[in-house]
């Protein structure tokens, strides 16, 4: 049985105090954060010759991503829940970025970008077949059945042109990814390709009206896959989760798509940990970054526990920008980094 495998059954029968003190030790002995390296050849990594960058992505979705859970007993209720925490943390996250001045990608659901439900109530694009995994189950039902047929004001958990315009109202230079149309699953596995191009083409159209064209991509679920639809619609940089690596400086895959790996989340999963050792544990990502000349790229849902935000993430960013002050630390978006490897190119 691989080690993998044994640590995580081990895990299983372990009260959870145990399991996120296990999770420091093994995160210490292993010397995280690892680093991915490849070859790049550039004459210059980051903008004003920092030695290191740090990227903040999103994943903006309100109640898609939790519907079909299988981690909760109620999932469309726990989906409402989230998505009205979401709203609530909004108005603190734009202000703590705008302080900091510190530009987020956000990784957007495509229907939040809708004020109404559209006339042809989705009866057009292509749906995903049933399918079950670990977390997720979907085997009946329709996958927009959940989905209020109305506009932004009366279902605000689905619709959400108003936080939209608080990103773009900003005056930092935030970025608008897209975070697939209706939260599927993109695996090549699980999500046909011609799925995969109807959720990047809906996606795109629902941006128009805002003049935006997405370039950066989150894929739901941590999901992976289906990468030369991206690249026929224009996307320049995906993120992907590695269980190996957890620094890089983004490299080409296979068809010449630029890959950014997260490093971090800012996801409070292990409530025993304090503050302090959150923060401690990612401002070593960010030295760890300066140091080999990759990207720190935390990761965030904007329903998370405020805790993580006024405890957390404040401190973190506040470290971050000395480190840009310093001429350190880069800071910026996903398709900022793409367009300055593919000019340096």
């Amino acid at each position: 049985m691989p080690i993998r495998r044994i640590y995580r059954t081990i895990r299983t029968h372990l009260p959870p105090s145990v399991k996120e003190s296990l999770t420091k030790v093994v995160y210490s002995i292993k010397g995280k954060p690892i680093v991915l390296n490849k070859p790049v050849a550039l004459k210059e990594r980051f903008p004003n010759n920092a030695t290191g960058g740090m990227i903040l992505s999103a994943d903006f979705e309100l109640a898609w991503a939790p519907r079909f859970s299988k981690r909760v007993a109620a999932p469309l209720k726990h989906a409402l829940n989230l998505a009205a925490q979401e709203r609530r943390n909004f108005p603190q996250l734009i202000s703590i970025f705008d302080k900091h001045k510190i530009p987020c990608t956000w990784a957007t659901v495509g229907h939040l970008f809708l004020t109404e439900a559209p006339e042809d109530h989705y009866k057009n694009i292509k749906r995903l077949p049933y399918f079950e995994t670990e977390w997720l189950k979907f085997t009946s039902g329709d996958w927009f059945d959940n989905v209020p047929q109305t506009n932004w004001k009366e279902a605000p958990e689905w619709y959400a042109p108003d936080l939209i315009n608080q990103i773009l109202a900003s005056e930092l230079n935030h970025e608008i990814a897209t975070h697939t149309f209706s939260h599927i699953n993109f695996s090549d596995k699980i999500c046909p390709p011609e799925v995969a191009d109807d959720e990047i083409l809906y996606s795109k159209m629902a941006m128009e009206s805002y003049k935006l064209t997405p370039e950066s991509i989150c894929f739901p679920f941590g999901s992976y896959g289906n990468v030369p639809i991206l690249k026929k619609h224009g996307i320049k940089i995906y993120r992907r989760k590695l269980l190996t690596h957890q620094l890089a400086y983004p490299f080409y895959d296979d068809h010449d798509l630029l890959v950014t790996l997260s490093s971090d989340a800012f996801d409070r999963s292990n409530h025993t940990w304090s503050a302090a050792y959150y923060c401690r544990r990612f401002m070593k990502v960010i030295d760890k970054a300066i140091k080999t000349g990759t990207i720190a790229h935390f990761v965030f849902h904007p329903s998370m526990d405020p805790w993580m935000i006024s405890e957390v993430m404040e401190d973190l960013l506040k470290y971050a920008s000395k480190k840009r002050d310093e001429g350190k630390l880069w800071i910026g978006t996903m398709s900022e980094i793409a367009h300055h490897i593919d000019g340096n190119n």
